[in-house]
């Protein structure tokens, strides 16, 4: 009997469990874990919206080969404000100040700085069509950025996170004014996201002559796109971050000018130092050792080849026809097998996946990446530090999952750095400043005995700059705050940081061999000081020379501090050099140099 009625209420509980099944949009998903996303408290969510629209105005100017020029105003709202903008009423606001002043009276009082903030966001950057604004700016994961190529931003999420995340503490819509150079108008919307569907709510949409539009700074509007939005934030636990972003921007786009207004009223100005901007990055296929199984179902469905011998070669980067062959020989597969055979065969297209990622195909096209390049890096370091000595050195492409990777190594002595090691870490071309300890390139500064650089940890005014390109960077959370230690990585970021403290090394040795030097000479001159004086008394005892106008100190001084200068720029000059081959010699396998007595 029991067990009959078991079998009766299994279709019912199953029928209830699937009934109970909710489908949930990709907004209402991220809306609902937006901590993910770095929205987790007001002070990293008022950085974020900053970093994140900023990163999306960069890439609109970059996208055009225009020098960015980009305005940022983060304005705190006063109580007339939040009654006319937000809907807050000044009465409210009042009461809620006092009850938060009289709550929890028997214990020490919460701090709370949490205001809302206006920020705008202006760049002369390609602009958007004026049909397209909707799809592209209110609705979760679409973006110009579906491609494989370099890029700063992932999913299309992290301006449309600052959108959500204003609507969800503020519920206020996003103001959004876009024009292109052919335009003869300026795009005006007006719109939120309805988190259900992840569908734009299109509030307003307008045409303005172009002619007739002013930006918010009163200006004139040729091209790009303008963004005003509510964000919930605070400005005294965000700040210190708002501000290192910026000039850690300035170092890694010294192409750049960057106008910030902060809420107190100060404007900051980080000018662009160069009129070049680095190499654009290019579209590029997959390569056979970077793809999935979705990705290669994917790329099947859409071929508009017939076999899998002409889909290798021609869907796939440094594919030819050779090694094709030689691949499907290996796995057993015929170079006439049609492509719907193996669309529909679950378990050859993972033995494809499995097989590609052991077979020896040639290193990634690494076209499609834009390091900032030695040169631009080193103006940037030098306009923003003004160090001492600067040593840039970029590694050479090297493959991680089959995706192209480029490290560039900075390493600055002296000048406006603080004592101590400071550490600059960014993941194509995009300041990384939260979980600094969780990095790749904090564990490598860990590894590395300082000593043998002449360096002490604590106490050398040196400054690390570490970039890194990629099609795919290793991050480990979708918030982008640091990189995986990946053990190919590691060791490029290594050798490249050891290759630059060599030269920090030889700069420091230099230094303090002038210095040695200089002392010698200024107690050279003293003695020599009182020599000279010593000489004339003599001379002067002399009837041959007592009367000579040339036996006078002046000369006479001159005459032994060149015959010091001399002596000593022989003694350097004849000092021995160190060979090739003993600098060979002194680096251990690690890439190291070996520990010697100086």
């Amino acid at each position: 009997m029991s067990s009959k009625s078991k079998d009766v209420d299994q279709p019912r509980c199953s029928k209830m469990i699937i009934e109970g099944v909710q489908k949930i949009s990709p907004a209402k998903f991220f809306a609902s874990n937006r901590s993910i996303a770095g929205f987790g408290n007001p002070a990293k969510a008022l950085y974020t919206s900053v970093r994140e629209l900023v990163e999306n105005a960069l890439d609109a100017t970059e996208s055009m080969n225009v020098l960015p020029y980009i305005r940022i105003r983060l304005k705190r709202l006063d109580e007339e404000e939040l009654q006319k903008i937000v809907g807050i009423p000044i009465h409210l606001t009042k009461k809620l100040e006092e009850l938060s002043q009289t709550k929890q009276k028997n214990r020490e009082k919460e701090k709370n700085d949490n205001e809302i903030f206006e920020l705008v966001v202006s760049d002369n950057g390609i602009g958007m069509k004026f049909k397209e604004i909707p799809v592209l700016m209110g609705q979760v994961l679409t973006s110009t950025k579906y491609q494989l190529i370099q890029k700063r931003g992932r999913f299309g999420l992290g301006g449309k996170m600052v959108f959500i995340y204003s609507m969800q503490e503020t519920n206020m819509p996003v103001e959004i004014w876009s024009a292109r150079k052919e335009d003869i108008f300026v795009s005006h919307y007006i719109l939120k996201i309805d988190l259900e569907r992840n569908e734009p709510i299109i509030i307003l949409s307008e045409k303005i002559n172009k002619k007739k539009f002013r930006d918010p700074w009163g200006k004139e509007f040729s091209h790009g796109t303008i963004i005003k939005v509510y964000v919930l934030g605070d400005w005294q636990r965000s700040r210190k971050f708002i501000m290192e972003y910026f000039k850690r921007m300035a170092i890694i786009t010294p192409y750049a000018t960057f106008i910030f207004e902060d809420p107190n009223g100060g404007s900051h100005v980080f000018e662009r130092v160069v009129e070049e901007m680095p190499k654009p990055p290019k579209p590029t296929k997959y390569h056979m050792q970077g793809i999935d199984s979705q990705v290669l179902l994917e790329l099947l469905k859409r071929t508009k080849k017939k076999n899998i011998l002409s889909f290798l070669i021609t869907e796939f980067q440094r594919v030819g026809k050779k090694t094709a062959l030689s691949f499907l020989e290996l796995i057993g597969i015929s170079p006439n097998t049609p492509i719907s055979k193996i669309r529909n065969n679950d378990k050859l297209i993972a033995t494809i996946v499995e097989a590609a990622r052991k077979f020896n195909f040639m290193s990634p096209d690494s076209s499609c990446l834009s390091p900032i390049g030695a040169e631009l890096l080193k103006k940037g370091i030098s306009k923003v530090l003004n160090p001492e000595f600067v040593s840039v050195i970029s590694r050479k492409p090297f493959a991680y999952n089959g995706h192209p990777m480029i490290v560039e190594i900075g390493v600055a002595y002296g000048g406006n750095i603080a004592p101590g090691i400071q550490l600059y870490r960014y993941a194509n071309r995009v300041p990384l400043l939260y979980k600094t300890k969780s990095d790749v390139s904090w564990k490598v500064i860990e590894e590395i005995d300082w000593s043998i650089y002449k360096i002490k940890r604590d106490e050398t005014p040196l400054a690390i700059f570490i970039s890194i390109v990629s099609t795919k960077i290793p991050f480990s959370e979708t918030s982008k705050d640091f990189i995986d230690d990946v053990d190919i990585l590691h060791r490029e970021i290594k050798l490249g940081i050891q290759e630059a403290l060599r030269d920090i090394r030889s700069y420091i040795i230099k230094k303090e061999r002038i210095i040695r030097k200089t002392k010698r000479r200024e107690l050279y001159s003293r003695y020599a000081s009182k020599l000279v004086r010593s000489l004339v008394s003599i001379a002067r005892t002399n009837h041959v020379l007592k009367d000579s106008p040339e036996i006078t100190e002046t000369n006479l001084f001159a005459a032994l501090m060149d015959l010091i200068d001399r002596k000593m720029t022989e003694e350097t000059i004849g000092m021995p050099k160190e060979s090739p081959k003993v600098k060979k010699e002194k680096l251990n396998k690690s890439g190291d140099l070996i520990a010697e007595s100086n």
